[in-house]
C-alpha cells in the first residue's frame, strides 16, 4: 500500500494518507478545523502542481507528497519526481458535474456539457459542420465547441424565428384575400367576350340614335321646303316661253323694219331698244321661273326621298337594356378577373408562407443537430451514458430519457464516477469536496465504494467526525 504524506500545511502538523492498491473510498474524518479540506487541496495541488496550500503557523516549510511526487512549500512552491497515478485535477471537476452551483438547470447543464466537452479534449472543425447554412457557420468561432454550437443554436433559431414571421405574415395576407373576395367564380366570364358584347351593344345603341338624329334633321327639311314651295306663287313655264318666242319674233320684224326704214329709224330703234328691253326682261322672268321651278322639283323631290322612319320605342328600349346587360356581363366578368388575379395572390402567399415554414422546420432541425455534434463529442468519453438534447443533458432510465439534472443526487454522482474513474483509469486518483460526500446517503456512499473498488480507483474524500486531529478512515 501506498501513502500520501502532508507535514505542516494549515493546521495539520503531520498526517497519513493511505492510498489502498485496490482501490475504493478513503474518507478523512475530523473535528472542524482540523485541516481536512486544507488536505483535499494540498493532494490537488501536487497532483496538479496548480496553487499553493498555505504553510502551518510559524513552519518554515511544508510539504505533501502523493505516489511519486514531492511539493515543497516555503515562499515558493516546489515540485519533484514524476506522478505515479493519474488524475482529473484540472480537467474535470466530479463535484460541479454533479452539481454546478447553478439553480437554472440550464444553466447547470451548460457548465456541465463544457466540462464534458473539455475532458474528451476533442475540438470541431468546418468539415463537422457539413450541411449548415453557409452563412450562419461564417465568421462563428470553433475554439469553444460549446460556445460555437451555441451560437450556431441560436443563430438557427433567430433565422428560424424570422422566417416562422414571414409565414405567419403572409398566411395571413392570403386568409385576408379570401375573406375579402365577394361574387361567384362557379360560371368564369370569359372578359373578352364581354367587352365584345358591351360593344356591339354600344353600337347598336349608336346606330338607333344616330338614325332617330337623321329622322328628325329629314323632318326639319321636309318642313322648311314645305314652308319655302308654300311661298312661291304657281308659274307657267310654257306660256313664259311662248310669249318669249313671240316677243323675239316681233323683234327681229320690228328690227327688219328699222333697217328698212330708215325715215322710221329713231321710233324703229326705240321700239327695238324697248323691245330688246323686254325681251331682257322676258328672258330673266323665265330664268327666274325656270330656276323657281327646278327648286320647286327639288323640293318635291326632297320631300319625297327624305323621310327617315324613326326607330320603335321597343327598339330603344331593347337596345337600352341589351346595352345595361352587357355592361353587367362586362361589370361581373371584370369582377371575376380581379377575383382570380386575388385567388392567383393568395395561393401564391400561401406557397410563400409554407416554403417559409419550411425553411424554418428546416432550420429548428439544424438547431437541434448542434446537439449531436455536442452529443458526438461527448459520446467519445467512455462510460459516459450522457447525450444533449435542445441544450440539456440526458440520459436513458427506467423512467425513459431523464434530464440528468432531474436524477438524484446519487444517482448523478453515479454517472460522474463511471465517467471519472474510467478517465483517470487503474490506480488513479480523484478527490471529492466533503461537502459534496456529507450530501450522500449511507446508500449512495457504498454504491460510490463498490464502483471505485471494481475500477481500483482511490476516491480522496472528508467528512467531520468528533475525532481529534485527521484520521484517514477506508470506507
Amino acid at each position: 500500500m501506498k501513502n500520501i504524506e502532508i507535514k505542516n500545511i494549515g493546521p495539520i502538523a503531520s498526517v497519513t494518507i493511505p492510498v489502498p492498491e485496490a482501490g475504493g473510498v478513503v474518507v478523512l474524518t475530523g473535528r472542524n478545523g482540523s485541516g481536512k479540506s486544507h488536505a483535499l487541496e494540498a493532494v490537488s495541488a501536487a497532483t496538479t502542481g496548480k496553487g499553493k496550500p498555505p504553510l502551518k503557523d510559524m513552519a518554515k516549510s511544508g510539504t505533501v507528497s502523493v505516489p511519486g511526487v514531492t511539493m515543497t512549500v516555503g515562499r515558493s512552491v516546489r515540485r519533484q519526481g514524476e506522478l505515479q497515478v493519474e488524475t482529473l485535477e484540472g480537467r474535470l471537476s466530479i463535484a460541479d458535474l454533479v452539481d454546478p452551483g447553478f439553480v437554472d438547470p440550464e444553466r447547470a447543464d451548460a457548465k456541465r456539457i463544457k466540462a464534458l466537452v473539455g475532458l474528451s479534449k476533442a475540438d470541431i472543425s468546418e468539415g463537422d459542420l457539413h450541411g449548415f447554412p453557409a452563412n450562419l457557420i461564417k465568421d462563428l468561432s470553433l475554439d469553444d465547441p460549446v460556445a460555437a454550437m451555441s451560437e450556431l443554436r441560436k443563430r438557427l433559431n433567430i433565422g428560424a424565428n424570422e422566417y416562422e414571421k414571414l409565414s405567419a405574415k403572409d398566411e395571413a395576407a392570403a386568409a385576408g384575400i379570401l375573406e375579402s373576395m365577394t361574387g361567384d367564380l362557379d360560371t368564369p366570364l370569359d372578359p373578352a367576350a364581354a367587352q365584345d358584347r358591351v360593344t356591339a351593344a354600344i353600337r347598336a345603341v349608336d346606330a338607333l340614335q344616330k338614325q332617330s338624329e337623321l329622322s328628325e334633321a329629314a323632318k326639319a327639311r321636309i318642313e322648311a321646303a314645305r314652308e319655302r314651295l308654300a311661298e312661291l306663287p304657281d308659274v307657267n313655264v310654257d306660256k313664259a316661253l311662248q310669249e318669249a318666242a313671240r316677243l323675239e319674233v316681233e323683234t327681229a320684224q320690228k328690227k327688219a323694219r328699222a333697217l328698212q326704214l330708215k325715215t322710221e329709224y329713231e321710233e324703229a330703234l326705240a321700239q327695238y331698244k324697248q323691245s330688246a328691253e323686254d325681251l331682257r326682261i322676258a328672258g330673266a322672268h323665265y330664268d327666274s321661273k325656270s330656276e323657281q321651278a327646278k327648286l320647286r322639283s327639288e323640293l318635291e323631290r326632297q320631300i319625297q326621298e327624305a323621310h327617315v322612319d324613326p326607330p320603335s320605342a321597343d327598339a330603344l328600349a331593347n337596345a337600352a337594356a341589351e346595352l345595361e346587360a352587357a355592361k353587367a356581363s362586362q361589370a361581373q366578368a371584370a369582377q371575376q378577373q380581379v377575383m382570380m388575379q386575388q385567388r392567383e395572390r393568395a395561393d401564391a402567399l400561401k406557397f410563400s408562407a409554407q416554403e417559409y415554414a419550411d425553411e424554418a422546420k428546416e432550420l429548428r432541425e439544424k438547431a437541434k443537430q448542434t446537439d449531436e455534434v455536442l452529443s458526438e463529442i461527448v459520446a467519445e468519453i467512455p462510460a459516459c451514458p450522457l447525450r444533449v438534447v435542445d441544450g440539456r443533458l440526458v440520459t436513458d432510465t427506467k423512467r425513459g430519457a431523464t434530464f440528468y439534472s432531474d436524477l438524484s443526487a446519487g444517482e448523478r454522482w453515479r454517472i460522474a464516477l463511471d465517467i471519472a474513474i474510467q478517465a483517470v483509469g487503474t490506480g488513479g486518483l480523484l478527490v471529492i469536496p466533503q461537502e459534496a460526500w456529507e450530501g450522500l446517503d449511507p446508500a449512495n456512499r457504498a454504491a460510490i465504494d463498490a464502483q471505485a473498488k471494481a475500477a481500483q480507483v482511490v476516491v480522496l474524500t472528508a467528512e467531520c467526525s468528533a475525532d481529534d486531529g485527521i484520521v484517514a478512515v477506508k470506507q
